[in-house]
């Protein structure tokens, strides 16, 4: 098949994602934007026409091997490792069980370009793409800081291959694809990576899932108490902490109430206790609510009882929550640092603050609360923002990517078949 006729069939996608299920919600074990971005997108990949195939690693006993998530889009569950939902840095232990499943997986599939997300599935798969001569792209989602430095730099390497893993898969794959422009100066000046070989592929939004508040709900949000709202992993580099002692330093006339949603990933069931002493210790009880994880219709429903969503993450590669958050017509408070300078605009579809001083965010805070003018216009902004990325063109660009990589690799295919040919035309010409 030629370059030409290559760049207008359907592709064979595979995203292998080693340490969580694409269908995970969210919020639950160590699922967050990433699962969001890479189901969205194979979802759409899916509805263009290419057969999509997610593969993950098993965590319960329950979920068949093989299921038909939509038309054109599958997910095969391998064997590797206990059974069950375990540690985020123990993934590493099972690279190469999972490895060994996923080899004979996709020589079966034979398909034509692989998508390693995050850094234990790109060690897995990088070696089997390149026995089979498919292109291999790399996405991190989140770009790992050694421990010396601060956490608003990315999360601590949570397993001892973690560093040297991700240079590796920087320097060697066939390209990386990244969510904003902080993750593709991450990626080059920390990594070595090529900036040639890096693309930014900005996420979407579901518009039909996130949305405003019907005119009639939100009449009756103005007679409740102001609320806040934060979204994702109880984590350390989600900051939560930050957001509840801000909420201690709200005067108490005019305190919100605050919603988290999210649980706690296995290693961190001690941060997420700490929560709830801090609620208690500040005599916070009455406005704080943790709602645990949600899957999206109620997360997009518990969106739209608030009024400012917060995202007081130390790092972010992007931040979706604040995505989502601002379809929902919310503006959002967020810590100035990485991607979140791309996800919010200051002073357009929210505010972001400098520092992790919580007095700082409480008069952010306050500031919102006393102006609903300013809130109004900075919510009507974030709605616009929201409503110009779709995961449409999310998937068309990402599209983009594997396309030119496997023309590139038809193209070098056959001009080696051809030197190959001319070689052996030549030796039997000599004899």
């Amino acid at each position: 098949m030629s370059s030409a006729d290559r760049a207008l069939t359907p592709l064979h996608i595979a995203f292998v994602v080693l340490h969580t299920s694409p269908i995970d919600d969210p919020g639950t074990k160590d699922a967050g934007g990433m699962n969001v971005v890479v189901r969205a997108q194979a979802e759409e990949l899916a509805s263009l026409g290419h057969q999509v195939e997610m593969i993950t690693r098993r965590q319960d006993r329950q979920s068949p091997a093989l299921a038909e998530i939509a038309p054109n889009l599958r997910l095969h569950v391998l064997e590797a490792g206990p059974t069950q939902t375990i540690e985020k840095g123990d993934h590493e232990l099972y690279i190469e069980a999972f490895r060994e499943q996923l080899a004979p997986l996709l020589r079966e599939l034979q398909v034509d370009v692989i998508h390693g997300e995050h850094w234990f599935s790109g060690i897995a798969a990088l070696p089997i793409a390149r026995e089979l001569g498919v292109p291999f792209v790399q996405s991190f989602h989140s770009i790992a800081a050694d421990n010396s430095l601060p956490l608003d730099a990315g999360e601590r390497a949570e397993s001892p291959g973690r560093l040297a893993g991700e240079a590796m898969l920087a320097k060697e794959s066939d390209a990386l694809v990244v969510i904003s422009n902080a993750e593709l100066d991450t990626a080059v000046s920390r990594l070595g990576a090529n900036p040639d070989q890096v693309f930014i592929v900005p996420p979407g939004v579901n518009a039909d899932l996130f949305h405003p508040a019907a005119a009639g709900a939100a009449a009756e949000a103005d007679s409740r108490p102001k609320r806040l709202i934060a979204a994702g992993r109880l984590h350390p580099l989600k900051g939560v902490d930050l957001a509840i002692e801000a909420l201690a330093l709200i005067d108490e006339s005019i305190r919100p109430d605050f919603v988290i949603v999210g649980s706690a990933p296995p290693d961190c069931l001690d941060y997420e206790a700490s929560l709830h002493e801090t609620v208690a210790r500040e005599g916070l009880e009455e406005h704080v609510e943790f709602l645990g994880a949600l899957t999206r219709k109620p997360f997009a429903d518990a969106l739209r009882t608030a009024d400012i969503a917060l995202m007081p993450s130390h790092s972010e590669t992007f931040g979706l929550v604040s995505l989502e958050a601002a379809a929902t017509g919310l503006p959002v408070v967020a810590y100035r640092s990485g991607g979140l300078q791309e996800s919010v605009l200051h002073g357009e579809t929210g505010l972001l603050v400098d520092t992790r001083d919580p007095a700082e965010w409480a008069a952010t805070i306050t500031q919102l609360l006393l102006d609903p003018e300013l809130t109004r216009s900075l919510g009507e902004g974030a709605l616009r923002h929201a409503r110009a990325m779709t995961w449409q063109a999310s998937a068309e660009q990402l599209l983009e990517v594997y396309r030119n990589l496997v023309v590139a690799e038809v193209a070098v295919t056959t001009t080696a078949d051809a030197e190959a040919e001319a070689t052996a035309g030549t030796e039997a010409d000599r004899v």
